[in-house]
């Protein structure tokens, strides 16, 4: 499901003839729940740490699904968005990578490291909300209508590429290249760690200025 609904859709601006891609459906939120992966671990892993003691076999009973889902009800929330982010963030790329040969040639004129925008998420997004405390209700609500602000933010901007999981593997771009005739600029997530001035990139088009791309 979460393949089929993170496909690529295609929209086709007649008056260039140029083809332009924007992810839909699951693929923004799986990418959002993956960039946030370290924050729900730690949660999970403080909240685990501090119930352990809870933590016995009583049977299937009323009291032990209450004491549960009290103790450890937010660590279990945090390791399924865990595995839905990172199920989900792989198909996503799946699915742009196997699309990615069909992007076009472009020179690339000029190349900014863009990699420690990470670390910038990290600080601005992720670190203030570690120290929150998640097992009041009331608190656990404003959090949660914090995340839902985050994230229409996030699908709307190029933070969609700034995910500290992804940095491991791939590497983020600003970059200018040539489109035809015309200079144009945009932000470029690709596997190659060397991308440089004057090289020949394959670009494939995931969003308004937003490409996945690879040497040639």
């Amino acid at each position: 499901m979460i393949e089929k609904q993170a496909c690529i859709n295609n929209k086709t601006i007649m008056a260039k003839g140029l083809k332009v891609n924007s992810l839909v459906g699951l693929a923004p939120l799986m990418l959002f729940l993956s960039s946030y992966i370290p924050l729900f671990g730690i949660i999970a892993l403080r909240q685990f740490l501090s119930n352990i003691e809870y933590l016995n076999w009583d049977g299937f009973t009323i009291v032990g699904i209450v004491s549960f889902i009290t103790h450890f009800g937010i660590t279990s929330l945090c390791i399924g968005l865990i595995i839905i982010g990172s199920f989900g963030t792989f198909f996503v790329f799946k699915l742009i990578k196997d699309d990615a040969p069909n992007g076009n040639n472009s020179k690339v004129i000029e190349v900014t490291s863009m990699n420690d925008e990470a670390l910038g998420y990290m600080a601005t997004y992720v670190i203030p909300l570690l120290y929150q405390d998640y097992s009041n209700l009331i608190d656990f609500c404003t959090m949660f209508i914090i995340f839902v602000i985050i994230y229409k933010l996030y699908v709307n901007s190029k933070l969609l590429l700034v995910n500290p999981m992804i940095s491991f593997k791939y590497s983020i771009y600003s970059i200018k290249y040539m489109d035809g005739d015309v200079q144009r600029q945009a932000m470029l997530i690709s596997p190659n760690k060397d991308i440089l001035e004057n090289d020949t990139v394959k670009l494939y088009n995931i969003g308004y200025q937003l490409f996945y791309g690879y040497n040639r």
